[in-house]
């Protein structure tokens, strides 16, 4: 970015008054005077990338585009700390002003945790937030794990919040199959495991089938375990 203002001052100083009659003439000598100094002040590396371009402005936009600032939005936390912090504060409103100024923040990740705002929510079972973060999120967006392979569904299971739970199954149920990477487990189980039996009750009835049988892995044993379990020491709801 600096060297392109170097060389666009350059070329202002060597744009005197052009006394050629013929104006495809006087275009040819600025445009080869730019395309001059564009080869020579760009590296040899950069070079390579317009050394067969006859047009400065082409050659100027080939370099431009190579070298334009890359976004860093994903993990720009200084830049999205607003939201964090408005959700860890539990106030909608400073969150929701954010989202409209900056709605693709909703993805946005804190760097050492790879958590979302609806990880956060999640995790400080802050229903209501959580259920407006969700309506402005894409199936896509809840399928996002932090540094430890969690989705929010999983911590939503694993605190057995049945409303969370709920909220982000009716946008999506293909979070349902995505087990957790640091111990293989569905959000079924961590309900089961951590015997919040309603939770578990819930989602069974949504689960696929097929996510339970022996060909998919250990899922539907070790949701049969965890429920003997429960039924020995009696934590089992009566219902269940």
């Amino acid at each position: 970015m600096d060297w392109r203002v170097l060389v666009k001052t350059y070329l202002l100083v060597q744009d005197g008054e052009e006394e050629a009659a013929d104006k495809f003439k006087a275009w040819r000598k600025k445009n080869a005077t730019a395309l001059h100094t564009i080869q020579i002040s760009c590296g040899q590396e950069d070079f390579s990338l317009i050394k067969n371009t006859i047009s400065a402005k082409r050659a100027w936009d080939t370099l431009a585009e190579q070298f334009k600032p890359k976004p860093t939005y994903y993990n720009d936390y200084n830049q999205y700390n607003p939201l964090f912090d408005a959700v860890l504060s539990g106030d909608w409103n400073k969150a929701k002003e954010f989202l409209t100024l900056h709605p693709n923040a909703v993805r946005a990740t804190i760097p050492s945790t790879n958590n979302t705002a609806l990880h956060m929510a999640t995790d400080l079972e802050d229903e209501h937030i959580v259920e407006e973060l969700v309506q402005l999120m894409s199936e896509e967006d809840l399928e996002l794990k932090d540094n430890e392979g969690w989705t929010a569904l999983a911590l939503a299971a694993q605190r057995g919040n049945i409303k969370m739970v709920e909220c982000m199954v009716r946008k999506s149920k293909k979070i349902l199959s995505i087990p957790t990477e640091e111990d293989n487990m569905t959000p079924i189980l961590h309900a089961s495991i951590n015997e919040h039996w309603d939770v578990v009750d819930y989602l069974y009835s949504v689960t696929p089938l097929q996510d339970l049988m022996p060909e998919k892995g250990p899922y539907g044993a070790t949701l049969l375990r965890n429920f003997i379990i429960g039924m020995k020491f009696g934590s089992l709801p009566s219902k269940i």
